[in-house]
């Protein structure tokens, strides 16, 4: 952005000088980003500023500079834009520059396209560019350029030539110690060669009502007519300058610019305006050449950097820089004497002086200076001043006071607000004195406003009382707190109109003399919205009520007739003003001339000079941008821009290069919003991850509430992005298509194989039910073969029962014929009862039925044990059977100790532990 500087002058009680000066503008080149000096600056007609710079060209849009280097890397002396070409000079070349459709310049070298030979070393330092020709001027020679043809002609060789100047429809060039040469049909011929011309050093020649005129080294004019010079004005500055560049200004005033001493704004006859330096804020001192643009700003090129003055300004600033006069918290003009009441005391100057000069016992904070019946006092932080033209008295008694009003109906009775209450001055025997303190009110009064039969006094921090004094206004008898409008820093209250107004932020509340209430006013509380409140301070002058915001300084008038606001608004911008906060002061110094006290002096206000100028906005560069790789569009016909590309940035700017305006810009991206943005100083915009197709950038700009004429446009197009080309989209139909016969293909493959499934299920079902009914007949036969076991195993079991039982009674007969006396008899039965009871047939029987029931059991445990005897297998038969010893002895007639060592044996033979159990063994085989 660029560096808003505030013109200022050093101002002391007795000697210095004091000035209000057009707004300065400085560019240092750490802002411009190129070399210290610069030697030339010209305009465009699409407005942009051109500067030669030690570096290059410099190009400044309002908004941006932006530096073209010299293509040979040598100084550059000289810039002159005409139609849409830029022509420069610069060391042992010149050319022309050319915007391409991107926005960029681009060099073209006249000498180089020509093959013409330049002197050794030459330097151009000027060119001037009529239609079909331009003529370069370097220290030794003048050639001159035919647009048309491209050819380059030499119209005028000297040893050391000075200046060249366009004086009309002519040529002239003043050569030091020889003199002054006319171009006549591109040859020089000698014009001046008396003494003055051999002597002096001629800086500017120019024509003006007729006449032309000359202006030297030393800043005299002389009028020039057929080789002589006439002497008509002399600088009446207060000491000798070196004047180094000058020019005259659309208003007919001389500007010199000096080495050293800063630039001399002068009259015709040698009176001077004024001067700038760098105590009055101009970045340098030494000026190389001075430019007015088309809007009157006029251009300095400096030794070290750039400055602008808005010579064509409403606006003047008095900037006190030294701090001799401090914040300006009141002003006021009487007759042809201004005051301006500071932090530091009261100071006046007489309208035809330059001087500040303080008022002898002010020392201290003013805080007011107003007329009040034909007498002007000064409220202060001592107390009251009565003023006299440049003397002041003040009133004994009186303390510390904020401001002073009139009592109503009581023209010789002035109420003070003071920091500790309300006192009463009276004037008597035509003396104003102290009268009296109004007892039972001691809160701080700053601002009092005596209206009807009441008194109003706001205090920030409390709140607003009405206050009902006694009839001599000697002591309060009635305070009433208003509630209803609550309290503010930097509320304030004041009777205009015959109406009260409270302002405070978000409100401005109006009481009618008819009525008792405060209602809030809904137009004029926009101008205290939240992002538009500085201060809510309202002043009565002029006839108007005045109130600071924000953005602008605002008039109000109420209409007589009607009741209704007429509002005006000055575009000057708090950033702009810098007054002290709450302390906002304005008073008028001239017709529609208005004094605005600010913290570092004060700005005036001349409206009758119409700041509503017409401009225009420009799109300056479309780029997009990947990474930190910027990549130009062209403005006129952008090409379509990749999708990988699709993050943009547009830069714009109005092209206005006053000081004190704020501009701002407004924009749409068609396509993507159809709304326009909200108002913003940002000059560029950035739009990122934009989808594909057809855009369209809008912009228009407003500078101090002046919208632009135009609406400046661009468009473009985001290509669609790789995946949705129509190649790609082409292959995706072609993949769509091979989808569609896959699908189809695989639906009819699902379909077959699910019929195939189906019949396949169905099948199983068939043979699962084939299955179910064969396992049921298994089952059913299973359940027969277990009924038949089980059958078995009951007659095995009693089969088994009846062979010991019949053992047991065979072996009870045997016992008790072992107790019979032995006969032969006994002995043949005892023989039949053995063979009873060891019968072969018994146990063959048996073993029939137990196989029948248990038909593997004895292939399983030969298997396991082929060494197993005959009668051990007996024995596991029996214990298979879950027999026990007792039941098992009968079965092989042996007692039941030869069954245990049977056990025993078979226990051996089976190689069991001793923690085996031998039957549990046997069953689980």
């Amino acid at each position: 952005m660029k560096t808003l500087v505030y013109l200022f002058i050093f101002t002391t009680v007795f000697f210095a000088i004091s000035q209000e000066l057009p707004a300065l503008n400085n560019y240092e080149p750490s802002l411009y980003g190129a070399g210290n000096q610069n030697w030339m600056v010209s305009e465009s007609e699409d407005h942009f500023i051109y500067v030669a710079n030690n570096k290059g060209l410099l190009e400044y849009d309002g908004s941006h500079w932006t530096l073209y280097k010299t293509p040979n890397e040598s100084i550059m002396r000289s810039v002159k834009a005409q139609g849409d070409r830029v022509y420069t000079g610069c060391y042992m070349d010149f050319g022309y520059w050319l915007r391409d459709d991107t926005g960029q310049l681009n060099y073209t070298s006249i000498v180089k396209d020509s093959d013409f030979k330049l002197q050794e070393d030459e330097q151009f330092w000027n060119i001037i560019v009529k239609n079909d020709y331009v003529l370069f001027q370097s220290l030794s020679r003048i050639y001159s350029y035919d647009i048309e043809t491209g050819s380059i002609t030499q119209i005028a060789e000297q040893t050391e030539i000075n200046k060249f100047f366009q004086v009309g429809d002519s040529y002239f060039y003043h050569v030091l110690g020889v003199g002054l040469y006319q171009i006549v049909n591109k040859k020089p011929q000698l014009k001046g060669f008396s003494d003055f011309f051999i002597e002096e050093t001629v800086v500017l020649m120019f024509e003006h009502e007729t006449k032309v005129y000359l202006i030297t080294q030393d800043a005299n004019i002389y009028i020039y007519k057929n080789g002589s010079v006439t002497l008509v004005g002399s600088s009446d500055f207060h000491k000798k300058v070196t004047v180094y560049s000058a020019a005259l200004l659309t208003n007919n005033v001389l500007l010199l610019g000096t080495i050293a001493n800063g630039v001399i704004s002068m009259n015709l006859d040698g009176t001077v305006n004024y001067s700038l330096n760098q105590a009055d804020g101009l970045i340098n001192n030494t000026c190389l050449s001075i430019y007015e643009d088309s809007a009157k700003n006029v251009w300095l090129a400096l030794d070290n950097g750039i400055s602008s003055i808005n010579i064509d300004s409403p606006y003047k600033i008095y900037s006190d820089k030294n701090g001799n006069l401090g914040t300006v918290y009141a002003s006021y003009q009487k007759d042809d004497i201004l005051y301006i009441g500071t932090n530091q005391g009261l100071f006046y100057k007489k309208h035809l002086d330059e001087n500040f000069i303080f008022v002898d016992g002010t020392q201290g904070q003013v805080w007011s200076v107003n007329e009040l019946n034909g007498t002007v006092f000064c409220t202060h932080h001592l107390g009251v001043f009565i003023l006299n033209g440049t003397t002041a008295q003040k009133l004994d008694d009186t303390i510390g006071t904020w401001q002073l009003q009139m009592l109503p109906n009581h023209s010789d009775m002035i109420l003070a607000g003071t920091y500790k209450g309300l006192q009463v001055l009276s004037k008597l025997n035509g003396q104003w004195q102290f009268r009296n303190k109004i007892d039972g009110f001691k809160i701080s009064s700053k601002d009092v406003i005596a209206y009807k039969d009441f008194i109003y006094v706001n205090h920030e921090y409390k709140g607003v009382f009405k206050i009902t004094l006694d009839k001599e206004f000697k002591k309060l008898e009635k305070l009433e707190k208003l509630e209803k409008l609550g309290k503010g820093i930097g509320s304030d209250i004041i009777e205009f109109s015959d109406k009260l107004f409270f302002s405070k932020r978000d409100g401005i509340y109006v009481k009618l003399s008819s009525s008792n209430e405060f209602i809030k006013d809904p137009d004029l509380s926009k101008l205290v919205s939240h992002e538009q409140y500085t201060s809510g301070t309202l002043i009565k002058n002029d006839g108007y009520l005045w109130l600071f915001n924000n953005s602008n300084v605002h008039k109000i008038n109420i209409e007589d007739i009607n009741g209704s606001y007429n509002l005006e608004s000055i575009p000057l911008s708090y950033e702009l003003r810098k007054e002290k906060i709450g302390y906002e002061n304005l008073t008028k110094v001239g017709p529609k001339k208005y004094l605005i006290g600010t913290s570092y002096g004060y700005t005036t206000i001349n409206q009758n000079y119409e700041d509503t100028k017409a401009h225009n906005v420009y799109i300056n560069n479309v780029y997009h941008f990947d990474k930190n790789i910027t990549t130009n569009l062209s403005l006129n016909n952008p090409s379509q821009i990749p999708f990988q590309n699709n993050n943009l940035q547009i830069d714009y700017s109005s092209r206005l290069y006053q000081t004190l305006s704020t501009v701002e810009f407004q924009y749409r991206l068609l396509g993507q919003n159809e709304e326009w943005s909200q108002w913003s100083q940002i000059n560029n915009t950035k739009f990122e991850n934009l989808s594909y197709g057809d855009y369209t950038f809008e912009v228009r700009s407003k500078v101090n509430a002046i919208v632009s004429d135009n609406v400046d446009s661009v468009g473009f197009t985001i290509a669609r992005p790789g995946y949705l080309t129509n190649f790609a989209i082409g292959i995706y139909i072609v993949l769509l298509v091979f989808i569609i016969m896959a699908l189809n293909g695989f639906y009819i493959w699902y379909f077959k194989k699910q019929k195939k499934s189906a019949l396949q299920k169905q099948q199983k079902e068939l043979e699962l039910k084939n299955l179910t009914n064969e396992k049921n007949l298994v089952e059913l036969r299973n359940a027969k073969l277990r009924s038949d076991i089980e059958h078995r195993n009951k007659e095995l079991a009693i089969s088994t029962m009846a062979m010991i039982k019949k053992n047991e009674t065979l072996s009870e007969l045997k016992d008790e014929l072992d107790n019979l006396p032995k006969t032969p008899e006994s002995k043949s039965l005892k023989k039949m009862l053995d063979k009873n009871l060891n019968s072969k047939q018994d146990w063959l029987t048996f073993e029939e039925a137990f196989n029948n029931a248990d038909k593997d059991f004895f292939k399983k445990i030969k298997e396991l044990h082929p060494s197993l005897s005959s009668g051990d297998l007996r024995l596991c038969v029996y214990l298979r059977l879950n027999l026990s010893s007792k039941e098992i002895a009968p079965l092989l007639n042996i007692s039941p100790r030869s069954v245990e060592i049977k056990r025993y044996r078979l226990r051996k033979k089976l190689a069991l532990s001793r923690d085996d159990s031998l039957t549990s063994y046997i069953v689980e085989i």
